[in-house]
């Protein structure tokens, strides 16, 4: 049988990386499927029994990146962020004193100080980028990685020829000049850019970890009668555990004594408590809100529901595509071509040039690689992307990944989580229907007055309308709560019920029709009607439901203009989600699903288009991960907030408009810095190059070129700061 086992991989640097190991290990004959995981920094192998695990750590190592078997993830992703940003401010900092150094040339061998503030930023910081492009060459790929080593190399090692043989230059009547300053910011402005990188795949390792610790460490296991608190890991299948309430639920299991209610909104998304009596099923993870209960354990471990949701997460990485920036598209191109137009430019000009040959063949080579220096194409994305998300900040967005700003632009549907998404995800009273000659304050009286002594939710709803209309507190005595049912207490002597039509019947009383109707009628709305009586005369219905946004219907209707499809995902009863989808304008909803239910409507999707998935729970954390682009809402969970791709801070859903429009803006104005980026490279390097020498003996010389890329630099800037005017 072919086992599935997984390799945390130390050294990957971009997409490409995962991609090449990826390629190598399918090679090997006894690995059925390999998985390379980027964000994740993974590899998930099926190997075949006779094939040894250390055979497949040594073709990774071959290719030049480890297999750390003991290392933890989380504790990789922070060592690795703050790794890069100290490189990135110590670069930072010999970067500025070569740009000072090189525009006030103040001391006597200012060329040498240069070449000294160089040596750490080109050798020790620019590793992260040699290494790889070596790597590379190895394997005859290219990607940024090689872009950059090419082009910082060629500046830092011609200026250590003008250096040390400057008199090489003055003879042939060109004046000396070193590029040490283009060598290392362009080292620190892709240094900055991998350190937010970093910080993005550093909340994706947390997003995991939050879940894993919604199991709790310890529960109390009933064995020979006996109370024994035991690992939840060493929980199997068939033991009896003890919930008290606030308690977490270790494992899935079925209850075998007692009732209670547990929040199961980390599962459903439902902000209501579930009943749970003899036989019903609980999930790990929830919570036991009210009673003791005592379950038989079903599924433990990796088997639970719970689980499955963190493999569904960590799964949603694999297949995620990752969107491949324009400029690496762009090198796998541009870098074969300029090497071999810095050749055939050697060349030529050792062949047919003018004396000194060597020296005008060597100036014209480099001036063609300096002048592909990837400055302005390192600037081009960052820099749009640094001005966009300050705005979107400013805006209460907040934007966690830069390839999220691409796909948004191209959103053909939007799937949105009822509760906490399109509606506030807090129980409120909707409606009081007073029957007969009783009002809605006798009503809300005797309700909230019966509720101060239960433990239900709809008790803090109660009490904030109680609150709000200075309902006054009464005594109440011989108070009962019947689980499932209702309540009952006297109040003034007299008895009065807060329930449901079962329990109003199991008391004796007759519902009239048009109540009865009444009744249903609500709650087919998606609302929850409880009836308030005394001894068998109903006083009134109080309807509790989770309140709609007032700005939702508002947003479907500008996502419709937009040609977007809506759709709404929900945990919630066909009435419940039908009335919401109904009240907002969303033409398709789907009811009763789990998490992996969410993440397979969402995975369908993606297939027709690119899709943006909108929640706010625990039980939204794999839709998310798995959306083309995920947005939480700012006050939902921390594990859907860190799952997603964007937060919409303070819960502001008309921010979603707001976001789309500003994606686009970004879009456009990253295909114009890329514009920028590559339109002096057309026109220069031909230049550079000698191209119009021999007519016009016109020939570019690498301080030209360096005036060049610094013109393209600008350019980019000022065009990124164009996105500051944006409105929304």
């Amino acid at each position: 049988m072919p086992e599935k086992v997984e390799l945390p991989i130390t050294g990957m640097s971009c997409a490409a990386c995962a991609a090449r190991i990826e390629r190598e290990l399918n090679k090997i004959e006894g690995i059925k499927e390999a998985r390379v995981n980027f964000p994740l920094k993974k590899a998930e192998v099926l190997i075949s029994s006779d094939l040894e695990l250390k055979r497949v750590i040594s073709a990774i190592r071959d290719i030049g990146y480890d297999v750390d078997i003991e290392g933890d993830v989380t504790v990789r992703a922070k060592k690795e962020e703050a790794g890069l940003k100290r490189d990135f401010i110590w670069s930072s900092f010999f970067s500025v004193l070569v740009m000072v150094f090189s525009m006030w040339p103040v001391f006597p061998y200012n060329n040498i100080i240069l070449l000294l503030l160089t040596l750490p930023v080109q050798f020790y910081f620019g590793l992260r980028f040699h290494k790889p492009a070596i790597l590379n060459l190895r394997h005859l790929a290219v990607d940024m990685n090689t872009l950059i080593s090419l082009g910082t190399s060629s500046a830092f090692f011609y200026s250590v020829f003008v250096v040390l043989f400057p008199h090489v230059l003055t003879s042939s009547g060109i004046k000396p000049s070193v590029y040490f300053d283009s060598s290392t910011m362009i080292i620190t402005i892709v240094l900055l850019g991998r350190f937010f990188e970093s910080k993005a795949k550093t909340r994706t390792y947390s997003a995991i970890k939050l879940l894993y610790e919604l199991s709790p460490r310890e529960c109390t296991v009933i064995r020979d009668g006996k109370e024994i608190i035991l690992s939840t890991d060493n929980l199997e299948v068939g033991d009896v555990v003890l919930i008290k309430p606030g308690e977490r639920v270790p494992a899935d299991g079925v209850v075998i004594e007692g009732n209670t209610y547990v929040d199961e909104s980390m599962i459903t998304g439902e902000s209501l408590p579930s009943l749970k009596n003899i036989d019903d099923e609980v999930i790990a993870g929830t919570i036991n809100t009210r009673g003791s209960i005592l379950i038989k354990t079903i599924r433990v471990g990796k088997d639970t529901v719970l689980s499955k949701v963190i493999r569904l997460v960590e799964e949603a990485q694999f297949t995620k595509p990752p969107v491949q920036r324009l400029s690496d598209k762009v090198s796998s191109i541009f870098v074969p071509i300029v090497i071999l137009l810095a050749i055939v430019t050697s060349v030529l000009w050792i062949l047919y040039g003018p004396e000194p040959r060597i020296t005008n063949a060597l100036l014209s080579s480099v001036s063609v690689l300096i002048i592909a220096c990837p400055c302005a194409l390192g600037l081009a994305t960052p820099t749009a992307i640094m001005v966009s998300t300050g705005v979107g900040a400013k805006k209460g967005i907040l934007i966690k990944n830069a390839s999220a700003l691409e796909l948004l632009s191209k959103v053909k549907y939007i799937l949105f989580d009822k509760t906490g998404t399109l509606t506030k995800g807090v129980i409120d009273i909707s409606d009081v229907m007073p029957i007969g000659h009783y009002n809605e304050m006798d009503i809300l009286s005797i309700a909230y007055n019966l509720e101060r002594y239960s433990e239900h939710p709809f008790s803090e709803a109660l009490r904030k309308k109680a609150e709000e209309l200075g309902i006054k507190d009464q005594k109440v005595t011989d108070f009962q709560a019947i689980v499932g049912k209702g309540i009952k207490g006297k109040i003034e002597g007299r008895q009065y019920f807060v329930g449901n039509t079962l329990l109003f019947e199991e008391t004796g009383g007759v519902i009239q029709e048009d109540i009865k109707n009444q009744y249903i009628k609500k709650a087919e709305k998606g609302g929850s009607p409880v009836l308030v009586w005394c001894d068998d005369s109903i006083m009134g219905i109080i309807t509790f439901s989770d309140i709609l946004r007032e700005e939702a219907g508002d947003i479907v209707r500008s996502l419709k203009d937009m040609n977007i499809e809506t759709v709404m995902i929900t945990g919630d009863s066909m009435e419940g989600a039908r009335a919401i989808s109904e009240k907002v304008g969303i033409d398709r909803f789907f009811y009763r699903v789990l998490p992996d239910g969410k993440a397979k409507i969402v995975e369908d999707y993606r297939k027709k288009g690119i899709t943006l998935m909108v929640g706010d729970g625990i039980n939204d954390a794999p839709s998310l991960a798995t959306a083309d682009v995920g947005v939480a809402m700012g006050k939902g969970t921390d594990i859907a907030i860190e799952s997603a791709d964007v937060v919409l801070m303070k819960a502001q859903l008309s921010r979603l408009i707001t976001l789309i429009r500003l994606s686009k803006k970004t879009l456009w104005i990253i295909k114009e810095n890329l514009f920028w980026a590559f339109i002096y490279n057309v026109i220069c390097i031909p230049v550079a190059a000698g191209l119009l020498y021999p007519k016009y003996g016109i020939r570019l010389e690498p301080m030209f070129g360096a005036i060049a890329m610094m013109i393209s630099s600008i350019s980019v800037v000022s065009n990124s700061l164009r996105l500051k005017m944006f409105k929304g």
